[in-house]
């Protein structure tokens, strides 16, 4: 926490960390985007679908299968993430799996993931953040995701405690302890299609090794990439 003294007021600012990996998806076309974090992890993208022009701060990805090696981009085992970033859902029908990004280890099974709606085990239109530690997976809900409205989620774990945020306010914690595990791959925009369709647009995702705080997911949510 920095402080300044501005007009006879006593003014805080809140750093960031420095990300693992973020990616703004602001190239607009190609086959790859860019790791802004300086760490070097470029996104494939698998198959290409940019919504260019529309997304929260400039271009933005969607039904696109975009990927990096988790390995690459997150140390195991790890005690601490924040996963985070802007989503705008385009179909919420009952009945269906809308993943948004995450980590997805080989057998199809979600490590720490981020769903508009997830229709196995949650409600219709709600959001949805999953988190393994070990071999339990614990999912947390927030409230209903809109058609066409962007919502900034962000989950965070500590090693002690799991928060998840809709535009940086908290809308479900719990106490909980173990090692995350970072999956093989992280995908964002596209996930097992023939099972969990997107249909979602997302922009400004950034992935941390440390578990932010509310401030600094305010902060986040309002710097774009």
């Amino acid at each position: 926490m920095i402080g300044s003294v501005r007009n006879g007021l006593m003014v805080h600012r809140v750093s960031l960390p420095t990300p693992v990996a973020a990616y703004g998806f602001n190239e607009g076309s190609g086959t790859t985007s860019a790791d802004s974090s300086g760490n070097g992890h470029t996104l494939t993208l698998n198959t290409t679908t940019w919504a260019t022009g529309t997304g929260h701060t400039s271009s933005g990805l969607t039904n696109t299968s975009a990927t990096i090696g988790a390995s690459s981009a997150f140390t195991a085992p790890a005690t601490a993430i924040t996963l985070m970033g802007w989503i705008k859902p385009l179909d919420l029908t009952a009945g269906t799996t809308k993943f948004a990004f995450g980590f997805i280890d080989t057998g199809g099974n979600t490590d720490v993931g981020i769903f508009t709606q997830r229709a196995d085990f949650g409600n219709p239109n709600v959001l949805q953040c999953d988190l393994r530690l070990g071999a339990s997976l614990s999912a947390y809900h927030g409230t209903a995701m809109t058609v066409g409205t962007w919502t900034h989620v962000a989950l965070t774990y500590s090693g002690t405690t799991v928060i998840v945020y809709q535009n940086a306010t908290q809308m479900a914690s719990a106490s909980i302890t173990g090692i995350v595990s970072p999956g093989d791959v992280f995908n964002v925009a596209g996930w097992n299609s023939a099972a969990y369709d997107t249909d979602v647009i997302i922009d400004d995702v950034r992935i941390f090794n440390t578990a932010l705080t509310q401030a600094q997911i305010v902060v986040a949510m309002n710097t774009a990439i």
